[in-house]
């Protein structure tokens, strides 16, 4: 669990955030009455930190929150603000300490997202940063791939992603540090990668905006 700790503290350290806020020892034994059990990493993102990041787009829920995946194989802790797609542990895998997520947007097909919950959530949470932290261009851009490779020299790769977002086709790869996050959504197959970045200071977003300065298309 110490890897998992340290990998959640990024997410804080991203945001700003000193006083993280989670669900009471209660309310999570009630959602565990309801569905069963929770994984490790995942009851202690919801403990810790389960009520600190309310604003964002996309939405971390309670399994028990969800009752259409109640009676299937699958339990959803995370949804897209339109709803368009969901994630996932399988049922069986509850027992392990950070089992992969998957991705569904179909409620029938779920497809591998990633390797490990706590991969997943530091990856979400990036992509989040990338648009809701407080300095940003409030624009999406268009990247080429000559473009991302530009980006892969100038900035830090970050190890997760996730993969299958939105219609299966999308994967989400990151990079950045302590102090912003850049978030390329990229299909497979297409010419053009969508682009969003943002920083937690505006000391920050001048060194990011410096070093793009030659690189995307706001659509």
């Amino acid at each position: 669990m110490e890897e998992i700790k340290k990998k959640y503290k990024e997410i804080c350290k991203l945001f700003d955030e000193n006083n993280p806020c989670g669900y009471s020892s209660k309310e999570l034994d009630d959602v565990i009455e309801c569905v069963g059990e929770l994984p490790e990493a995942l009851k202690f993102f919801y403990k810790k930190y389960g009520k600190t990041f309310s604003f964002f787009q996309d939405e971390l829920m309670l399994p028990s929150k969800y009752p259409a995946r109640l009676n299937d194989d699958y339990l959803v802790f995370f949804n897209e603000n339109q709803g368009i797609c969901q994630a996932a542990v399988k049922k069986s895998d509850v027992s392990l300490i950070d089992p992969p997520v998957y991705i569904s947007v179909d409620d029938n097909e779920w497809n591998l997202a990633a390797d490990k919950l706590s991969d997943f959530m530091v990856a979400m949470y990036g992509y989040q940063a990338s648009i809701a932290l407080e300095y940003n261009p409030e624009d999406i851009f268009f990247v080429s791939r000559e473009e991302q490779k530009k980006i892969e020299e100038r900035f830090t790769k970050r190890p997760e992603t996730i993969k299958g977002w939105i219609d299966k086709k999308y994967e989400i790869i990151l990079y950045g540090n302590d102090n912003g996050r850049i978030a390329l959504m990229d299909m497979d197959g297409e010419d053009d990668i969508q682009m969003t970045y943002a920083a937690n200071s505006e000391e920050e977003l001048e060194r990011m905006e410096s070093l793009l300065s030659d690189i995307g298309e706001a659509i």
